[in-house]
């Protein structure tokens, strides 16, 4: 997957060279290279060092980043290895409450059946659930606070010294 760059370090009235656009972003040289070469990112080669100008550049990113992008459907999950929106394989899925207020989504992809999760909202899950069939499922145990707390610590006359046994 791409790694996103930060678009708003980027000036827009600058020009930059290779070197100075691989340090911006925190990518390597030969990135910005391949980007010349191969993807469209338009820049001056007729003299060195190459020069590319900081609104292409920035337009450059945003059409990169915005083209990775892709909104799902309620009911939809996004399969990493198909690399594209899923509905689960049978129409089935697993709902497992996180917070208040949002749960995850797990489902098989009917394509190389590889898990799917999706992040959702509480308050979406109805309509989910009237689109495919989901399972409630159990959430993990977590440490709360119970009625009558186990008693494991005695209590005595004596209060044992922490550390090294002091020596009288």
């Amino acid at each position: 997957m791409a790694k996103k760059f930060p678009t708003i370090r980027i000036k827009s009235h600058f020009i930059y060279t290779v070197w100075e656009i691989s340090h911006l972003l925190g990518c390597h040289k030969k990135t910005v290279i391949r980007w010349i070469r191969h993807q469209g990112l338009t820049a001056d080669t007729s003299v060195k060092p190459w020069l590319i100008e900081g609104h292409e550049l920035k337009a450059f990113i945003g059409a990169r980043q915005s083209k990775a992008r892709c909104k799902l459907a309620l009911h939809h999950c996004y399969c990493f290895g198909c690399k594209s929106p899923r509905e689960p394989d049978g129409k089935i899925a697993d709902y497992t409450h996180q917070t208040t207020s949002s749960g995850q989504l797990i489902g098989l992809c009917p394509s190389c059946g590889s898990l799917m999760h999706k992040i959702v909202k509480r308050k979406d899950l109805e309509s989910i659930r009237a689109k495919i069939e989901v399972t409630l499922q159990q959430a993990h145990p977590r440490i709360v606070s119970r009625d009558d707390p186990p008693s494991n610590v005695t209590f005595g006359d004596e209060a044992a010294p922490h550390g090294k046994a002091q020596h009288r």
